[in-house]
């Protein structure tokens, strides 16, 4: 499984990337201000932002990162 962790010089991702590594999880960080066509091609419009196997945007925030563990889990 590839994870792209999107982010931006103002994000906050350090739980994100804990996260990650506590569950075992390979990542790569890509900054959006760099690469704004990875942005437009899913869309993105928050960050920290997941890109699973280049297919899936997975916006992340305080609530929803026990789904995300679960949602990567299970993949």
């Amino acid at each position: 499984m590839k994870i792209t962790v999107l982010t931006n010089k103002m994000c906050h991702c350090v739980d994100i990337e804990k996260e990650l590594e506590e569950l075992g999880f390979d990542y790569e960080l890509c900054d959006i201000e760099d690469d704004p066509a990875l942005a437009e091609r899913f869309g993105i419009r928050h960050c920290p932002t997941l890109i699973v196997d280049e297919r899936r945007a997975i916006p992340i925030d305080e609530d929803n990162v026990t789904r995300l563990r679960q949602l990567l889990a299970a993949d």
